[in-house]
C-alpha cells in the first residue's frame, strides 16, 4: 500500500526559487518537482495531442517511482453526443497506444466527463471501460448531479466501475465554495470547478482524490482532517490512493499537501512523512 501526492501542474511562477532554482530551465523543472512529489496531473493531453518525443522526455526526467496521471483527450470524454462511436473508439485506442511506452511510470489515467453527460449515458461510459486495454489504472470523474443521488444512478455507476476494476475520481470542491468569492482566485475557482457532493467511495484499488483548497489556509484543516481519516482507512484496506492537491491559485497547494501528510503521520496511517518540502517553500507559502 502506498500513497502518491501530486499537484495539477509541475510549473508555477510562484514556485521558482522554492521547488526549483530560477537557474533551472523551464524544460527541466519536472525533474526538480519529482524530487518532492510522486505524481502529477497532466492536463495538457485533454486539450491537444502531446508529441511522443515530448512524452518520452518527461518520462526520462522522473524516477522509477514517479507516476503520471494523464487526462483523456476531450474529443473522447466530451464529444459523445457529436461524434460517432467508432471515431471515439478509434481515438480511445490511439490514446492508449500513445501511453503504452510510458506504462512503467503511469498512474491512474483520468477520464473526466462533462456535467452535461447524464446518467442515461451510462452505456457510453461502459463502452469506454470495456475498451480500456492497458494494465495500468483508469479512473472516472463524473459531474452530472444524478451520479451523486445516493440511489439508483449512483449505485449503477459504482457497480459499473467496480465490475471493471476502475475507481471514481473523488472531487472535493467544498473548500472553495465554503465562503463567498472575495478575491480573483476564488472567483475563478468557483467558476471553473464543479460544485458537486463529495462522496469518497473507492470502487477499485487506486482511489483518486482531487482536493481544491481554500486560499485562507487554516480553513482547510477541517477537510484535511476528514481526508486523513478516510485515507488511513483506505491504506488499512490495502488500497493505494493518489491525492492531487489544488488551491484556488495553486500557490499554496504544496503546503496543503504537506499538512495532509503530517496528519497521516499523526493518526498513524504513515510511519514517516512522504512529502518533504524545502523550508523556503513552507515558509513563503504562508506569507
Amino acid at each position: 500500500m502506498t500513497i502518491l501526492y501530486g499537484m495539477a501542474q509541475w510549473q508555477h511562477s510562484a514556485w521558482v526559487d522554492w521547488l526549483y532554482s530560477s537557474a533551472v530551465p523551464s524544460g527541466e523543472r519536472l525533474a526538480e518537482y519529482a524530487k518532492v512529489f510522486s505524481s502529477v496531473e497532466v492536463g495538457s493531453t485533454f486539450y491537444a495531442p502531446v508529441a511522443d518525443q515530448q512524452l518520452l522526455r518527461w518520462f526520462d526526467q522522473v524516477g522509477e517511482d514517479f507516476r503520471f496521471c494523464f487526462k483523456v483527450p476531450q474529443q473522447i470524454s466530451h464529444a459523445s453526443e457529436q461524434r460517432p462511436w467508432q471515431a471515439i473508439r478509434d481515438d480511445w485506442l490511439s490514446f492508449q497506444d500513445t501511453l503504452a511506452p510510458l506504462m512503467p511510470k503511469l498512474g491512474a489515467s483520468m477520464l473526466q466527463l462533462p456535467g452535461r453527460l447524464s446518467a442515461e449515458r451510462l452505456p457510453y461510459i461502459q463502452g469506454l471501460l470495456e475498451e480500456w486495454q492497458l494494465s495500468t489504472a483508469l479512473s472516472v470523474e463524473v459531474r452530472h448531479l444524478a451520479f451523486f443521488d445516493k440511489g439508483q444512478w449512483e449505485g449503477a455507476l459504482l457497480s459499473l466501475l467496480s465490475d471493471h476494476n476502475v475507481d471514481r475520481v473523488v472531487m472535493d470542491s467544498r473548500p472553495v465554495f465554503s465562503t463567498p468569492a472575495y478575491n480573483d482566485s476564488l472567483v475563478e475557482a468557483q467558476q471553473k470547478k464543479p460544485r458537486v457532493p463529495c462522496h469518497p467511495v473507492a470502487t477499485a484499488s487506486n482511489p483518486v482524490v482531487r482536493y481544491i483548497g481554500h486560499p485562507d489556509l487554516p480553513r482547510n484543516h477541517v477537510w484535511l482532517d476528514q481526508w486523513a481519516a478516510k485515507i488511513k482507512q483506505w491504506l488499512e484496506q490495502g488500497l493505494s490512493p493518489t491525492v492531487f492537491v489544488h488551491s484556488s491559485d495553486n500557490i499554496a497547494a504544496p503546503t496543503l499537501a504537506s499538512w495532509l501528510d503530517d496528519k497521516l503521520v499523526a493518526n498513524g496511517a504513515l510511519t514517516e512523512k512522504q512529502l518533504i518540502l524545502p523550508d523556503t517553500l513552507e515558509q513563503m507559502s504562508l506569507i
